[in-house]
């Protein structure tokens, strides 16, 4: 997973930059994690191949890791 600077003061702005960029940073991290190309990411999301415990364990990982990547950039905007 890449880490981004903030891109301006803008938090709407930012937010929405980070928002576009999850579904394709999801796909290329599972990718990455689970040694797979992206025909077969799109294979394994029809729901036809099954998952092995890794494989699940490591997109869960993923998921987590870049729900945590959105939350802590919104952080940086509350005020302390």
């Amino acid at each position: 997973m890449e880490t981004n600077q903030l891109s301006s003061n803008n938090l709407l702005l930012d937010l929405h930059a980070e928002m576009i960029q999850l579904p394709k940073s999801f796909r290329d991290s599972v990718c990455k994690e689970c040694g797979w190309s992206e025909a077969t990411f799109y294979r394994k999301a029809k729901g036809t191949y099954p998952f092995s415990n890794a494989e699940r364990d490591k997109i869960l990982a993923v998921g987590d890791g870049l729900l945590k990547r959105i939350r802590d950039r919104s952080n940086k905007y509350r005020p302390r």
